[in-house]
């Protein structure tokens, strides 16, 4: 698939890409761009960009997906009643519900799931809607911050266990276990974060996993910084790729270039959720149930503990048992950390924010290491070439390759990363044409940056 690109008004420019990756049959990834027609439609409804995870077996991940993004999409559209967050979050909501009845009438699609990451940019700045573990992030100068909070077994442990000495429990938790998506239950809580103020250079990235498992965040932060929209998608893409390529891989960035979408005269205005409540309504607390997957770590590790203990093995059922304990205090805390039923409106603006978010720094580093491990990488790639004999333009590669070694050799580290990023791209691109899917560092795929 090719990378889909815009510019709005000379104001942002957009880039996204979806592939398979090298391990799956078919892309359960699906994601969404949806743009203002004109000025005065984007300060009422601003810009919205959606990616969706699916899980299910067969097609079932997939459906879900889909229908999370053109739901989300056209039902933020529809609402134009609600506030923008309001109509967000009744978008997802929606969508949650659409798939969920697809699920219970087919028993294909039982239990058919989706993650759903949207972010939103308005004069006020950006909101996140978040459901799963697809993630969305901003780089603002060095600096790459994750604005959505991952809802997978291992995030919600560590912030349930914060402050306490928990690291072995944390580092034996499943990574990929998650905790809350669209389509298994009728209901679904949605995360809102956000406005998080504009600047121009502020780039956003939204992706699901199939990203950022293979690539780390000072990585993202490196080729966010260096590149341009359209490149950055694609050589994510590829260096997922290169990593092996284990799950589908789908990248949106968007990226802030002109000042009139961040200095609109109605950024000041008020973000009003829930507006209509009773007058003085006494509040009430109400309890959550946990996932699933909480009780069915609790019983594991349970289990686990007690068949360790037997088996005369004290440590690692020391490890089991934190693990069962981690598992019990956070459903206890989920349970009971719900809000108030009636509570007063939350007005978001930009001094007062919705959720907690950025829940994650990473500096961008562009070191000399960097830059020659990026040489090195150039050279791997000129050798698979050769080996599987495929036909490059070496004239161009040699030529983006000199003029990153004469700015390594004068010390302009930056540009040398972004001239070796680029040629990593020039070659990639003709390589991908020529390599019917296959990973050409298949032997050695671990490239780094770093």
């Amino acid at each position: 698939m090719s990378v889909e690109s815009h510019t709005w008004h000379n104001t942002i420019q957009i880039a996204a890409l979806s592939d398979v990756g090298m391990r799956r049959s078919n892309n359960q990834d699906h994601y969404g761009v949806v743009l203002s027609a004109n000025w005065d439609e984007w300060r009422k409804r601003g810009h919205l960009f959606v990616v969706a995870d699916g899980m299910g077996a067969h097609a079932a991940g997939e459906l879900a997906s889909e229908i999370a993004v053109d739901r989300v999409g056209h039902l933020y559209r529809k609402y134009v009643e609600k506030t923008p967050p309001d109509a967000l979050v009744a978008a997802v909501e929606e969508a949650n519900a659409v798939i969920n009845r697809k699920g219970e009438e087919n028993s294909a699609f039982h239990k058919m799931g989706t993650t759903c990451s949207s972010l939103l940019i308005l004069p006020q700045g950006a909101i996140v809607a978040q459901v799963g573990d697809s993630r969305v992030y901003r780089l603002r100068g060095d600096k790459l911050e994750q604005l959505s909070f991952d809802h997978s077994m291992a995030w919600e442990i560590r912030a349930a266990t914060q402050g306490l000495d928990a690291a072995d429990v944390y580092d034996a938790i499943p990574k990929n276990v998650i905790t809350r998506s669209l389509g298994p239950g009728p209901t679904v809580e949605v995360d809102l974060e956000g406005p998080f103020p504009l600047q121009v250079g502020d780039t956003f990235f939204v992706c699901s996993d199939g990203a950022t498992g293979p690539l780390r965040n000072d990585e993202i932060a490196i080729i966010l910084k260096t590149l341009d929209p359209s490149h950055a998608v694609q050589l994510m893409v590829d260096l997922a790729n290169l990593r092996g390529g284990p799950d589908n891989i789908t990248v949106i960035v968007a990226k802030i270039t002109g000042e009139a979408i961040t200095q609109d005269p109605t950024r000041t205005e008020p973000l009003i959720m829930e507006e209509a409540r009773p007058a003085n309504p006494p509040p009430r607390q109400k309890l959550r149930n946990p996932p699933w997957t909480i009780w069915a770590l609790l019983l594991l590790f349970g289990f686990a503990t007690a068949a360790l203990v037997y088996l005369d093995r004290p440590f690692e059922a020391l490890i089991s048992g934190l693990a069962a304990f981690a598992a019990f205090v956070f459903g206890a805390v989920y349970m009971y950390s719900a809000p108030p039923t009636d509570e007063e409106p939350i007005k978001a603006t930009p001094k007062r924010r919705l959720g907690r978010g950025p829940y994650e720094e990473t500096f961008c580093n562009t070191t000399e290491n960097v830059a020659r491990n990026l040489a090195a990488t150039v050279v791997e790639l000129r050798e698979a070439s050769e080996t599987n004999h495929w036909k490059l333009d070496w004239d161009r590669v040699n030529q983006l390759r000199s003029q990153a070694q004469l700015e390594l050799a004068a010390g302009d580290y930056f540009n040398a990363t972004r001239l070796f990023l680029i040629c990593i791209g020039a070659m990639m691109a003709q390589i991908r044409m020529q390599s019917k899917k296959k990973n050409p560092l298949e032997d050695e795929s671990k490239v780094d940056l770093i």
